[in-house]
């Protein structure tokens, strides 16, 4: 009996102990492991074109972003708009200067029109003094011209001994 093979390393030694059958794989498991497998298989091949499709479009998104860099057409808008609003600080600025300015003449005009409404006051005062003194040489005539009047009469009466 020397000249047997020694038993494969996978077969049991024969004085071990009885080990349990190998597992017996029927058909039905097969069956529902190979659908298991396409299942996985299928949902792969999906997701690995979500994901293609999504890189197309990232790529498309960035190729637009470039040439909207490139155009520059963001930038000359924000140039147009920067340029409005200066041309607007500058008018802003010139109102404010004439405004400057109408105050400057306006006080100037203020200042004439005192100084007009002082020498109105004073010829107001000067006309009130006049209106006086007229209504005083008025009195003084009417008094004057009553004696001539008088003086008149008593020479009539002196000369001629009546009317």
């Amino acid at each position: 009996m020397q000249d047997q093979p020694p038993p494969p390393p996978t077969d049991p030694p024969p004085t071990a102990a009885p080990v349990a059958a190998p597992e017996v794989v029927y058909e039905s498991d097969l069956a529902e492991r190979i659908d298991r497998t396409r299942f996985w298989a299928n949902f792969g091949a999906v997701a690995a074109t979500l994901a293609a499709i999504l890189a197309v479009i990232a790529l498309v998104v960035a190729l637009q972003a470039k040439d909207d860099a490139d155009n520059n057409s963001g930038t000359d808008t924000l140039r147009r708009q920067v340029s409005s609003l200066q041309t607007d600080v500058a008018t802003l600025k010139s109102q404010s200067s004439s405004a400057a300015d109408t105050k400057t003449q306006l006080d100037k005009v203020s200042s004439r029109l005192d100084k007009i409404d002082s020498s109105l006051s004073k010829a107001t005062l000067a006309q009130g003094k006049t209106a006086d003194t007229v209504t005083k040489l008025q009195s003084d005539l009417s008094d004057l011209s009553d004696r001539v009047d008088q003086i008149e009469t008593a020479q009539e009466n002196q000369a001629g001994g009546g009317p």
